[in-house]
């Protein structure tokens, strides 16, 4: 032990840092870089959800919420952001010795991640908001249909959450195609690579008339579905988007594409 000392070794060696996975650190990146566009899009919405109600009880009663209808953006913003990530991010993240399984896993991480901080967020400024509208003296209440206040917070945070995951899936899933496969093919496949996302929003809007088979979708509101029906075919639905986009994105050619 002593000789060991002589020679400069320590006693007990240090362990080498232990670094996260090569996915942990692509979902970190992702979601590092959404973050910067995240705050300005909560920011134009908080602007909205103070501004417009004050605005409407200028020119008559405050009736409904204002968060409620920033559901819409919260569902097509990500998803539209995550498009053009699926499309050009594996090209960057494999030319700086990544893997595309990496890419993948930490792909799909970071659209679970983001689709249930906005269904956080979202949830608890619907709760602020039923606060601030009641110590006004306003009226507050959702969109009649299946998605009520009365279900309680748990409910509306399922279905915020049912809803947004599902369409980030399906952004990163449209990406890959247009990426993989060129304009045509991914034009061609968004009844399928979107079609879940509406599914979702069917299940949980009831203001979702001009949907195709609107009437059998209605029929299954109607039938009083509960929660975990929802949250199952939710799962479902999710579940097939990540595994396409398993099969699609490790096999996707990372050059670019010519013309």
């Amino acid at each position: 032990m002593s000789a060991d000392v002589a020679r400069g070794r320590p006693l007990f060696p240090a362990r080498p840092p232990r670094r996260s996975s090569p996915a942990l650190r692509t979902a970190r990146d992702l979601l590092a870089w959404f973050v910067q566009m995240g705050l300005v899009y909560w920011a134009i919405v908080l602007v909205a959800v103070v501004a417009v109600p004050f605005v409407v009880d200028r020119f008559g009663a405050v009736e409904v919420s204002i968060v409620w209808f920033a559901r819409q953006s919260g569902i097509w913003f990500p998803f539209s952001v995550l498009i053009g990530v699926a499309a050009t991010y594996p090209t960057v993240h494999v030319a700086s010795g990544m893997t595309r399984r990496a890419y993948v896993r930490g792909a799909l991480l970071a659209a679970v991640v983001l689709g249930t901080a906005f269904a956080l967020v979202m949830s608890l400024l619907l709760e602020v908001e039923r606060a601030w509208y009641g110590a006004m003296g306003w009226g507050w209440r959702l969109q009649d249909g299946w998605f009520a206040p009365d279900e309680g917070f748990g409910t509306v945070l399922l279905a915020y959450v049912a809803t947004f995951v599902v369409a980030n899936l399906s952004g990163v899933l449209v990406g890959t195609v247009y990426g993989a496969a060129g304009g045509w093919w991914g034009t061609l496949t968004l009844p399928l690579t979107v079609g879940p996302v509406f599914v979702v929003i069917a299940l949980v809007d009831a203001g979702a008339g001009w949907l195709p088979f609107a009437d059998l979708l209605g029929a299954a509101r109607a039938a009083e579905l509960t929660p975990l029906a929802v949250a199952v075919v939710a799962a479902v639905l999710a579940a097939a988007l990540a595994v396409a986009f398993h099969l699609i994105a490790v096999r996707r050619s990372v050059a670019p594409r010519r013309g």
